[in-house]
């Protein structure tokens, strides 16, 4: 039975919980993210502090609960391959798309990584095809037209090849989930790999910001920007152990619905902080690529029973 206080009416109330906590915590991401990189950040910057604050803030869970970090050749590539191309390739570009499109729509792109990580799968025949995944597939990329279409979802057209960039974060984090299956260390525990992988995104980062002299010394002029870069970091590291939280509470497939969520409070958050506009072309986006993402889910768990 899965842990969670649970009513008469059957809702488990501290998994809800943590799902929506979850929710606003990685919804915030492209907020956060637009934040940094109109105040003078660049990607580079901004990622290696988040991952890297993020890894100390999960190292300190680590020491407490008297975790340890598997250091074998298979940990240390597993580290490298969701820290380099989960994290700093998708996080680095999310973080650059931000600075020219809405934070919304940024957190509807998102939210096709199932759609894209079932066709990863299938190329590298993890997964058989579904013919109702596979009508998922489909309507996930219907819904990703409308994003793109011009004077829809886009302020202007001059901003599409910006928005088509943007594809490439729900891909990273798609090799990303494929990998995190196929390559993770036998006996690891969930935190053990969430901290090494947050340092080694982190030292990826700091090269890429080393080559482009584009490094952020965060004590050199403390301020405003500083401490919304920290409380990134720790909010990273926070929704890691709220995500692990919620799989030992509630399953994967409970897990699943935060993507939905994520993307609404995307959208909520660039509203609220960024006085963005919807339009209607953003909100019918939401629910096919939403309906795509389900059906690719749904076929997922029938094919499981």
């Amino acid at each position: 039975m899965r842990e969670g206080v649970e009513t008469r009416s059957g809702i488990r109330w501290v998994p809800l919980v943590m799902l929506l906590v979850l929710g606003a915590v990685w919804g915030g991401n492209p907020a956060f993210s637009k934040a940094l990189v109109t105040d003078g950040l660049s990607p580079a910057a901004v990622v290696f502090w988040q991952t890297f604050i993020a890894g100390l803030f999960l190292s300190v869970v680590c020491v407490v609960k008297g975790i340890r970090i598997p250091l074998s050749r298979r940990a240390i590539i597993y580290y490298c391959v969701i820290g380099l191309v989960g994290i700093d390739v998708a996080y680095m570009t999310l973080v650059f798309v931000v600075r020219h499109v809405p934070a919304g729509y940024a957190s509807v792109v998102v939210l096709l990584s199932p759609v894209l990580t079932y066709i990863f799968a299938i190329l590298m025949r993890l997964e058989g095809v579904n013919p109702v995944r596979a009508i998922g597939i489909v309507i996930g990329f219907i819904g990703a037209g409308l994003l793109v279409f011009p004077q829809g979802s886009l302020p202007s057209p001059e901003l599409l090849p910006i928005a088509l960039i943007a594809f490439i974060t729900p891909a990273g984090y798609a090799l990303a989930n494929v990998y995190s299956e196929w390559g993770r260390p036998e006996g690891a525990d969930n935190v053990a790999l969430a901290t090494a992988t947050m340092f080694a995104a982190a030292a990826g980062a700091a090269i890429v910001g080393v080559l482009d002299d584009t490094f952020h010394p965060i004590w050199a002029e403390p301020g405003s920007r500083e401490l919304i870069l920290v409380a990134y970091a720790v909010a990273t590291g926070t929704a890691f152990l709220l995500f692990y939280q919620i799989v030992t509470r509630a399953g994967s497939v409970y897990l699943g619905q935060v993507g939905y969520l994520v993307t609404l409070f995307g959208v909520g958050w660039g509203v609220l902080f960024f006085d963005e506009t919807t339009t209607i072309w953003l909100w019918v986006a939401i629910l096919v690529v939403g309906a795509g993402v389900a059906m690719v889910n749904l076929g997922k768990r029938k094919s499981a029973t």
